[in-house]
């Protein structure tokens, strides 16, 4: 039995790097490969309506098939595992009652609030001018849940975001009201990747309006996040 103590957030975060090239010959189990989507389900969105959709590709033709949609990305043939991810454009539609049933079932929410919530939800979502926009957003969350997820784990990731959407749509039976989000390659690396480096807060926060320096300095204790980066 492993055990092994489990990375905290901060050091996966820390940890994680962008896979370049995947080792071809090392397969995904299939119970991490459950773990890593079940985790990826936990992100948030809007009214818990959890837009996202999980398209699974791990046959070597159906990879093949995709890296022809992908501008033959080398990627998507090394990985074991491509997840095209995909934003529901219509969860209020279908499984709003399903989501709220269950939440208070599991005593989240009292019955008043249920028909509260069905009515403020279904109003709030008819109001929303851009439901593929939407739809990403709450996706690209899980999309970063499962590739933290998947660090945790041992297992190595990669974002695509290169991808013909048409030939996609056509080769995998894509419905018009999904949105394809991205590619995530799954599997082990062939070689480490050293961290390539990250702006600090200087350079990318402002304090109260846009254009106002970021005045906390980052030159006191070091916090888990800037130790794991030193011991690499």
């Amino acid at each position: 039995m492993d055990h092994q103590p489990r990375p905290t957030v901060l050091e996966v975060i820390a940890q994680r790097r962008t896979v370049r090239r995947f080792d071809p010959g090392r397969p995904l189990a299939d119970d991490l490969l459950r773990q890593i989507l079940h985790a990826a389900t936990r992100a948030p969105s809007d009214g818990n309506l959890q837009p996202w959709r999980f398209l699974v590709v791990r046959t070597e033709s159906n990879r093949r098939r995709l890296r022809g949609c992908a501008f033959q990305h080398p990627r998507v043939t090394e990985a074991p595992v491509i997840v095209i991810a995909l934003g529901y454009h219509h969860p209020h539609r279908s499984h709003l009652d399903a989501m709220l049933e269950r939440q208070l079932a599991l005593g989240a929410i009292t019955r008043a609030e249920h028909a509260e919530m069905r009515a403020r939800t279904a109003r709030a979502m008819e109001r929303r001018n851009d439901l593929p926009l939407w739809a990403t957003r709450a996706t690209m969350l899980a999309m970063a849940t499962l590739m933290l997820a998947a660090e945790s784990l041992g297992v190595g990731s990669s974002l695509l975001e290169l991808f013909d959407g048409g030939k996609l749509r056509e080769a995998f039976g894509i419905p018009d009201d999904h949105t394809v989000s991205g590619l995530i390659a799954l599997g082990y690396p062939a070689r480490d990747v050293p961290f390539p480096g990250r702006f600090g807060l200087g350079e990318v926060c402002f304090e109260e309006h846009f254009g106002q320096p970021w005045t906390i300095d980052e030159t006191g204790p070091a916090r888990p996040l800037d130790q794991a980066r030193r011991a690499e």
